[in-house]
């Protein structure tokens, strides 16, 4: 959760974060048909460990066995080896992992055509029959955009087409359609391959055909179309929200788990221009938007609906959720959210946002317990010999995904990265997946160093505290007025003070155009802020979070809050962004100036109200964090200089450990703890 008011003094400026639900997980409490959960940090966990491993091998056997000091084991690969895992730890929570929607080759076969994501079609200038390989077509760029594009594209996986009659309406007849895998292209003609993965070759008319790509989740899996405009059909008369339910539910029985984990959660698509949906089918890029609102991300609510409906309570439900612009939302439902490549994709530089959006899950998922947690996917030294420009160790990266666990009171996932070139949602960028490494890794900060404790933090004597000493006096952003801009196309009302409701989006723009579309922003005469240096932006906001929508009400679906301006948005591809909900908050957004003036507020990602109030800005950091247990702290800094943190004199020593010594060193520390910029400090009472 945002940061609430704090209590200030003299000598230190902190915040308490009261929040019950951090110590859900860790509250040793005990949910019907889970094991119980430990009430003892930290909470180590294992991803993926038996990956490419043979079940019944020896290889299988020594993971198992290695497993024992780890709470949950996520991962473990198909259900026989899910399965045996369970069996040899019943205590344990053992979760699988599935794709948010993908559809893999063996099922191909048994997902109704009408269920399926497609990218925007093109229509057939020839009349088509049965035998025909060559395909004449009025838009071949919207199959591929050249032969070279093709050829590429062959090398890692066929180009999967789906091709279909429409009827007198001109809609699509899903009754009368046919799989193709594209060969070649030659100006207007593509040479396909006819009646794949189980469908017929069947004829079609010139002008009431369509051609269109499939979307792929990753390469050899189909993507289903989740949104509220998918058509009934198929066994059951499902949509396609309902029936992917049936197939993940039947997924989890099988694997004997105690939960599952959504792989990429998607609220939109990232990289809209090459991944452009068209989830009504009309042969127009629509990215997901009709009308205003997300139809796709809000028919993900009706999936994960369905699914706590067919598994019932007392199973975990999670999906990815890195950030607030392109993870899954909605707090109905889910257990929580896995955070991969924690902090935003391993941009260190954007910790307050991801740090933010982790806090925003762990309090608000409705499902018990709540399980969110930051998943350490990145380069060390300790485990890929990474080392930073300058030569200095990176296993700090490690060390700020503990912290951030521990702090949330949540579990952690560790896995190795040979470089930091890799983004969790998007395969085409990363290479064959060599660069990735899982299995078991047993960090000293994990069991106390020299300890040898795998709990040896102990239990949790408060919530986190967050320090806000670094923060300057003054307020930059004082005496400045601010306005509600509205962009041609666009329209919007005042809704109260400092309100404003949008109640029109341009039809079928890319995502990024609709998000400042409505904006709230400085009216002038604002100081560019000094470059390279750490600034954080307070403000009040919140927004609505209901939807009445495609004949369906939704509760507790956030919306987005986009910023720009002083933060450091030049160097990633998508600016800063904040979930916001009914219940008013105060946030804190700490970033690193770019050089450009102060922040402006995008609220136009969808239709609805939003209230922004009180924003100031000030020099300085708000991400020093503290947390005391029973047996040790956990300090974190995510500053860009060193801080100094107070904690009781003589009490406490560093962790002795052998894979960072020049860090744990096992010494006893006085009252003042220096934190490094970016890095976390683990303390263990003497």
């Amino acid at each position: 959760m945002p940061a609430k008011p704090c209590r200030v003094t003299p000598q230190r400026r902190f915040c308490r974060i009261f929040l019950t639900a951090w110590l859900t997980v860790g509250s040793g409490e005990v949910f019907a048909g889970l094991p119980p959960l430990p009430d003892t940090y930290p909470m180590a966990m294992t991803f993926h460990a038996f990956d490419k491993i043979n079940k019944g091998s020896p290889a299988f056997d020594d993971a198992l066995g290695k497993q024992a000091p780890y709470l949950f084991i996520h991962g473990a690969g198909n259900a026989q080896k899910t399965h045996a895992v369970k069996a040899r730890w019943p205590d344990k929570i053992v979760t699988l992992q599935d794709a948010y929607g993908g559809v893999s080759e063996e099922d191909y076969a048994n997902v109704w055509p009408g269920h399926l994501l497609y990218k925007p079609g093109t229509l057939s200038s020839q009349n088509i029959s049965p035998q025909d390989t060559v395909i004449s077509v009025q838009d071949p760029s919207l199959i591929v955009k050249n032969a070279r594009r093709l050829e590429k594209m062959q090398k890692k996986t066929p180009l999967a087409l789906i091709i279909y009659a429409l009827d007198k309406a001109g809609k699509p007849d899903w009754s009368h359609a046919e799989h193709l895998v594209a060969e070649r292209i030659d100006g207007q003609k593509i040479t396909v391959k006819r009646g794949q993965w189980g469908s017929k070759a069947l004829a079609f008319e010139a002008g009431k055909t369509v051609i269109a790509p499939h979307m792929m989740f990753w390469a050899r899996q189909w993507q289903v179309n989740f949104s509220l405009h998918s058509p009934r059909g198929g066994a059951g008369n499902l949509t396609a929200a309902e029936w992917y339910a049936r197939h993940a539910a039947d997924n989890l029985a099988q694997a004997s788990a105690d939960g599952i984990e959504f792989d990429v959660g998607r609220w939109t698509w990232g990289a809209p221009e090459q991944q452009a949906m068209d989830i009504d089918n009309d042969r127009v890029a629509d990215y997901g938007y009709l009308d205003g609102v997300n139809s796709f991300g809000l028919g993900g609510r009706v999936f994960f609906r369905e699914l706590r409906r067919l598994v019932g309570p007392d199973k975990i439900i999670q999906a990815d959720s890195n950030d607030a612009m392109f993870g899954v939302r909605g707090w109905q439902y889910l257990n929580g959210v896995q955070l991969e490549s924690f902090p935003a994709a391993n941009h260190f530089d954007r910790f307050s946002t991801a740090f933010l959006h982790l806090r925003m899950w762990a309090e608000n998922a409705q499902a018990l317990p709540h399980i969110s947690y930051p998943f350490t996917k990145t380069p060390t030294t300790v485990y890929a010999n990474a080392r930073n420009a300058d030569g200095s160790k990176t296993d700090a990266r490690f060390r700020i995904g503990l912290a951030a666990a521990c702090l949330t009171g949540m579990p952690h996932p560790f896995a190795s990265l040979g470089n930091l070139k890799f983004d969790p949602a998007n395969v085409i960028a990363n290479d064959d997946g060599s660069n990735q490494h899982f299995g078991v890794f047993a960090w000293d900060e994990y069991q106390g160093g020299d300890r040898h404790d795998w709990h040896w933090l102990g239990r949790p004597l408060a919530p986190a505290q967050q320090d806000l000493s670094d923060l300057g006096t003054a307020d930059l952003l004082a005496g400045t007025s601010w306005r509600w801009v509205t962009d041609k196309g666009f329209t919007a009302k005042p809704s109260g003070q400092n309100a404003m409701t949008v109640e029109h989006i341009p039809a079928n723009i890319l995502p990024e155009q609709m998000w400042y579309g409505v904006r709230y922003e400085p009216n002038g005469g604002l100081k560019t802020l000094q470059a390279n240096q750490d600034y954080t932006l307070v403000f009040d906001a919140q927004g609505d979070d209901s939807w009445h929508y495609a004949g369906q009400d939704f509760a507790q679906v956030p919306r987005m809050l986009v910023i720009s301006g002083a933060a450091d948005t030049k160097k990633a591809a998508a600016p800063l962004s904040v979930l916001i909900d009914s219940t008013p908050r105060t946030y804190r957004v700490s970033f690193v100036a770019d050089g450009s003036p102060a922040a402006v507020f995008g609220i136009a990602e969808q239709l609805g109200k939003t209230t922004l109030n009180a924003v100031k800005l000030y020099a300085g950091s708000a991400e020093h964090w503290s947390r005391e247990f029973a047996n040790g702290m956990v300090l974190l800094n995510m500053g860009h200089k060193p801080w100094h943190a107070t904690v009781q004199k003589d009490l406490y020593r560093h962790l002795k450990g052998t894979q960072a010594p020049e860090v744990n060193t096992g010494e006893t520390v006085g009252s003042d703890v220096l934190v490094p910029p970016q890095d976390a400090v683990f303390l263990i009472k003497r």
